[in-house]
């Protein structure tokens, strides 16, 4: 069964005369936003999105659609846009959080609540009088504007939202003459909605500081000589830009002059500093460290790596989890249900409950007020939200809760070999001398046969003599023979330096043989005359922090482990030994490995395929979630990835479960507790338990918790701590399934 596909960054072909425009939004709600239905419907418009991670609205439309009528209509949906990449926009932005209690809300807000005050303090003195009265009208009426306006917007096209909830309760409360209740029940309510917004915003500011690590404008390298700023939007591909000192790269490309250290961790989550020089692959949005680099442009700045990871988290809302997808389901019949028990209370509670129908029409009010909540269609989004914000801040990228919800259920991980358990480069492990020469010796042969090719073996032996400080003098006559290796006269010797024959081997040579092929490398022979000088085994170099990864996925509870690997059974046996993989399956096609990923599923659990993103497409398709290594350096890897560890870190996969696992546990408290308190807050409000001001009060209270524990997942402590412990199974017995490779 192949597993559809899920990623929310996968974009559709480009239609002639169609962009994307995004626009931020300076002010509305955004998750619960006003019907974008009227925005769909302007003529040359295509789609339209809203990316709740970032708080941007993605409209695509034609060329001639003029913006001024975008931004109209989505006033009219009760959004306040600004086009994202304007200057305007910042500056927009950056007034209204400094002067946010200018906004106009804010304003109707705070006169809302000083007459409400008045007319409660008033009243208390002067219970008879009409003035109290008069001046809790004058509050409901400023306090009512903004949700009565979202309310309306939707009405018209025939939604309902929890705005709707609080008008019907208002204006009943009115004709009861508890006009002094309805005005605080206003104020409470759009003051309980500036804090649950504000609170959901921490999550959505998470992301926005990931977009603002990229540059605005580069020193752009002119073909005079002279530098000039220009936005990062006019850069090209080939164009050089300087980078000074403790400045940000503005777009990902190559360095062509200069020496520093370049921190990554924006991109890839790396701790640690890396030093570049010249020919280097430097990513946008990177911090440089105490040198100037000159760095020529490879990518147009849409396309640069840090743009896909923003470009992908704000799709990861795309990709909803089962707890999502209920919790919009759950909120699209809420709303009716709330009012219909409303309206059967009104109806039937004088005659089942022997009320008044003054007193059951109350009631019916206040179950209106306490089911007005938006903490169940908010704390599952900003949970999902803060998880995919915090990983991506740790250099993980998780392209939506679906994927969230398979990783915190993953029982077998299958991992490939070549780039993922190991570097995907040959290293000398392994020296047997066998005559005269010692080891130094040898590699010093060897080198000088080798320095003049360009095979991965011969680069291996080379950079092996340079490591243990070995000179290297390229031989002058080398000759390369095809399928057997190199020869070269060294120091007045014939070196060969190629495969070993088996067929005559002598009892020392087969002894050295065996122990390399035991150890899973390849074994190199260097002769002299055809008399053999001595054995090398190379091996494709393990990563240092497999074992640890291993080990730790184990502790978390996976149950399986796998290797699938086309490379032979006793090279892949070695490695699943040092590194403690379950089973092995050698030999492989990449068919074969979507086959062998297909009979993992059927053992139960969720199964995780990691690879390199550019070979293992089947089973990486077949997996429930698709986990690539080193994404921020291939396109094809970003592409491919359900999961993306931007560096080659395979201990990120362990520390991905345990976020996964966290987010999920947090997502079932606020789905179940949310449930659980709307139930009895509905059934104390019938019993006539309080009154609407402390309906609005102990709903809005509610959700701020609801929210603020989905928050809890942008924490920065580190989880791998303080994951809960989970019994570690016993290890299984390995097997080698060898299978063997047919072309």
């Amino acid at each position: 069964m192949t597993k559809p596909p899920l990623t929310g960054g996968e974009q559709a072909p480009p239609e002639a005369g169609v962009e994307t425009r995004r626009y931020r939004v300076i002010s509305g709600c955004v998750e619960c936003a006003s019907d974008l239905t009227p925005l769909r419907r302007v003529e040359g418009v295509r789609d339209v999105r809203m990316l709740s991670a970032s708080g941007v609205l993605a409209v695509e439309a034609q060329e001639s659609v003029e913006q001024e009528t975008l931004l109209r209509t989505a006033a009219a949906s009760g959004l306040t846009l600004a086009p994202e990449q304007s200057a305007a926009t910042a500056e927009t932005q950056a007034t209204t959080k400094s002067r946010w209690y200018l906004r106009p809300d804010m304003v109707l807000l705070f006169i809302a609540a000083v007459f409400m005050a008045a007319s409660e303090i008033m009243a208390r003195r002067m219970p008879e009088a009409t003035l109290p009265v008069v001046l809790a009208y004058i509050s409901v009426a400023v306090g009512i504007v903004f949700p009565a306006r979202n309310a309306w917007t939707l009405a018209r096209n025939k939604r309902f939202s929890i705005n709707v909830l609080l008008l019907v309760a208002v204006a009943g409360a009115i004709p009861l003459g508890r006009v002094i209740e309805a005005a605080c029940v206003v104020v409470i309510f759009s003051l309980g909605m500036v804090l649950e917004n504000y609170v959901a915003d921490r999550a959505r500011r998470s992301i926005q500081r990931l977009m603002d690590l990229a540059p605005r404008v580069s020193e752009r390298l002119e073909p005079d000589g002279t530098v000039r700023t220009v936005p990062v939007e006019e850069l090209g591909i080939d164009d050089v830009v300087l980078v000074r000192p403790g400045s940000r790269v503005p777009s990902d490309g190559e360095v062509v002059q200069g020496t520093s250290w370049i921190d990554t961790s924006a991109v890839t989550g790396e701790s640690m500093p890396v030093e570049v020089v010249s020919g280097d692959t430097v990513y946008g949005g990177t911090l440089n460290g105490d040198g100037a680099l000159r760095v020529r442009v490879t990518k147009q700045y849409e396309d640069t790596v840090l743009a896909r990871v923003i470009r992908e988290v704000e799709e990861a809302q795309q990709n909803r989890g089962r707890a999502q997808r209920f919790a919009e389901k759950f909120a699209t019949v809420y709303t009716p249900a709330m009012i219909a028990l409303a309206v059967a209370m009104t109806a039937f509670g004088p005659l089942l409950l022997g009320l008044t129908f003054q007193e059951a029409f109350y009631r019916a009010l206040v179950v209106l007020i306490v089911s007005c909540s938006c903490a169940l269609v908010l704390s599952v989004p900003v949970s999902v939200v803060s998880a995919v914000a915090r990983a991506a801040r740790d250099g993980v990228l998780i392209k939506g809760g679906a994927y969230l919800e398979e990783l915190s259920r993953v029982r077998t991980v299958a991992f490939d070999k070549t780039g993922t358990l190991t570097l995907g480069r040959p290293a000398l492990v392994s020296v047997h001398a066998l005559d005269r020469d010692s080891d130094e010796e040898l590699i010093r042969l060897a080198a000088a046969v080798e320095a003049a090719a360009t095979h991965p073996i011969a680069e291996a032996i080379v950079h092996a003599a340079r490591e243990r400080d070995i000179p290297v003098r390229p031989a002058d006559d080398t000759t390369i023979v095809a399928g057997r290796g190199a020869d070269a006269t060294v120091d007045g010797r014939r070196i060969s330096v190629g495969r070993v024959d088996n067929t005559e081997a002598d009892s020392r040579t087969a002894e050295a043989l065996a122990a390399i092929e035991s150890a899973g490398a390849t074994p190199v022979a260097v002769l002299e005359d055809g008399r053999t000088l001595g054995l090398f085994g190379v091996a494709d170099e393990l990563r240092p922090e497999t074992a640890t990864a291993v080990r730790e996925l184990r502790e978390l509870g996976v149950e399986r482990t796998l290797m699938l690997t086309g490379d032979r059974e006793r090279v892949a046996t070695a490695i699943a030994d040092k590194v403690g993989i379950d089973t092995v399956r050698a030999g492989l096609m990449p068919h074969d490995k979507s086959t062998a990923i297909g009979e993992s599923r059927t053992q139960g659990g969720s199964v995780v395929m990691v690879g390199d993103g550019v070979n293992d497409a089947p089973a990486l398709a077949s997996s429930d979630v698709a986990v690539v290594m080193g994404a921020a350096g291939t396109d094809v890897a970003m592409e491919t990835a359900d999961v993306a560890l931007m560096s080659d870190d395979l201990t990120k996969l362990p520390y991905t479960v345990r976020l996964a696992r966290r987010a999920n546990r947090v997502i079932a408290q606020n789905v179940t507790v949310s449930l659980i308190v709307i139930f009895l807050l509905v059934i104390a409000a019938l019993t006539g338990a309080f009154n609407l001001t402390q309906g609005v009060l102990i709903n809005e209270v509610f959700a701020l918790v609801i929210i603020a524990n989905g928050l809890r997942l942008l924490r920065g402590r580190k989880d791998t701590a303080q994951a809960p412990a989970v019994a570690r199974p016993p290890a299984p017995q390995r097997t080698a399934d060898a299978e063997p490779a047919t072309s």
